[in-house]
């Protein structure tokens, strides 16, 4: 190497040691959270908006019965742990008590920390590294590591080896609350906001809004009665996102990690309904008592509770999508209600296009959380929840939760014989195959256009 390139590496590298360190403190930094209060809501209760010192005392409460971001955690209500609910391991509970879920929990972390099982299982405790996005798997092996006796293959715990349990450490890792919380910071935050309210600094640029999980209302579960979602819808959004939004998939996580995801979108969703429901109740005679705080409290965990009693399903193999099957389908979807069809038309038009006479209705135009609308264009082949036909049944049968997507089991009908008779679970199906033929088999336009956008919700 001559004087002269000599003389550009100094400075190159001289450059390079100058930068670094100022391009490392412009990077963009996820600041702490803290809760705060849901001022929108407390704006609709004159008497607690004109009341400071029972605002302070909401805030208060609302971090006695779930602490902070940086510790987040349930208080356990007397009598939960006779019935064996400790809701700090909700999540973990349902994963465990599942074999499926849990060796699917397994073979994930065991893709994941490959490297560190191996190290482990050779004896090189040296070359275990720090995991992704884990503190809580990387803390157990430090305090692991700590304790690890001269000989590792010697008896340790419950009969096997202090080596087993290392090993144990990261195949059966599940975070905490707190280490999902962490999690949430970095990967979600940006969009959903420190509570869950939607209302990250992403927010306002995207379209649809991210969810606001305060109101307890989730769109696509396989629930009926407008329920909270279980675990498992929960886990199907983050693991597979949501077509044509923002919303990601977060497979490049382990399933762990999106269990625990799951977990804290879950907290966030019951302590801001929580929330909204002492704010309701608040008036200046009964105040924020004891009482009303249990009675919210138990009743958000009671509705979450409920869940696992309503999924729908459906007794039988699936139906096969007859010519026939679908043309009945389509009388009921192209048929106004008032003329005894399903009504479907109202809102997306003959053609599906989403062009209905409702689309400019008010009523129709909003979703729960007050965010615009409009019918799904049904010949884009966009099915945000899934295309295949179980998803298409669950969504017609039971409507889209927090929109103007009604539930159809059971509507009134009439037969093109003139049976007048409740839309049962085979007309559903019927309703399914034609709706997913209107996105194989193009169909020609009635002459409407369809809505300028197709960030439709329902």
């Amino acid at each position: 190497m001559n004087a002269t390139s000599r003389r550009s590496m100094v400075v190159l590298l001289a450059t390079t040691a100058l930068v670094t360190p100022l391009s490392c403190k412009l990077e963009p930094r996820v600041p702490e959270l803290v809760y705060s209060p849901n001022s929108a809501e407390i704006e609709k209760n004159d008497d607690l908006a004109q009341d400071e010192a029972a605002q302070a005392q909401l805030e208060g409460l609302l971090q006695f019965l779930f602490g902070t971001p940086q510790a987040p955690s349930y208080l356990s209500l007397q009598g939960w742990g006779d019935d064996e609910f400790y809701p700090d391991d909700w999540g973990y509970d349902f994963v465990a008590t599942d074999d499926d879920w849990w060796d699917r929990l397994v073979d994930s972390n065991r893709r994941a920390y490959a490297r560190q099982i191996e190290a482990i299982k050779e004896g090189d405790f040296d070359a275990v590294t720090e995991s992704y996005e884990a503190p809580g798997v990387w803390d157990a092996w430090l305090d692991a590591l700590a304790n690890k006796p001269d000989d590792p293959d010697a008896e340790f715990d419950e009969g096997g080896s202090w080596r087993d349990y290392a090993v144990s450490i990261f195949e059966n890792y599940y975070p905490t609350l707190r280490d999902s919380a962490e999690l949430y910071r970095t990967q979600c935050f940006h969009c959903h906001g420190a509570e869950g309210g939607g209302n990250g600094s992403t927010a306002e640029f995207l379209n649809p809004r991210p969810r606001d999980y305060r109101h307890g209302t989730f769109k696509w579960t396989a629930l009926r009665d407008k329920s909270r979602p279980r675990h498992e819808d929960l886990f199907r959004i983050l693991a597979e996102g949501i077509r044509t939004t923002a919303m990601p998939n977060f497979r490049r996580l382990t399933d762990a990690q999106i269990h625990g995801l799951v977990d804290y979108v879950r907290f966030l969703a019951v302590r801001g309904e929580t929330e909204r429901l002492l704010i309701s109740d608040f008036n200046e005679d009964e105040r924020l008592s004891t009482q009303m705080v249990e009675e919210n409290y138990q009743l958000v965990i009671d509705r979450w509770h409920k869940a696992a009693d309503l999924v729908i399903t459906y007794d039988g193999e699936v139906p096969r999508a007859t010519p026939e099957r679908i043309e009945h389908g389509r009388y009921l979807f192209t048929t106004p209600g008032e003329e005894g069809g399903a009504n479907c038309v109202a809102c997306h038009g003959t053609t599906g296009l989403g062009d209905g006479p409702s689309v400019n209705d008010p009523d129709n135009s909003v979703d729960d959380w007050g965010n615009p609308i409009k019918p799904r264009n049904l010949q884009s082949g966009t099915f945000r929840f899934g295309r295949r036909p179980i998803d298409l049944f669950r969504r017609i049968y039971v409507g889209i939760n927090g929109t103007p997507m009604p539930e159809h089991i059971g509507q009134q009908i009439t037969d093109s014989d003139g049976t007048v008779r409740p839309l049962n679970e085979e007309d559903v199906w019927d309703m399914a195959f034609f709706v997913r033929s209107l996105s194989t088999e193009p169909m020609e336009s009635a002459g409407t256009s369809g809505p300028d956008r197709e960030h439709s919700d329902h």
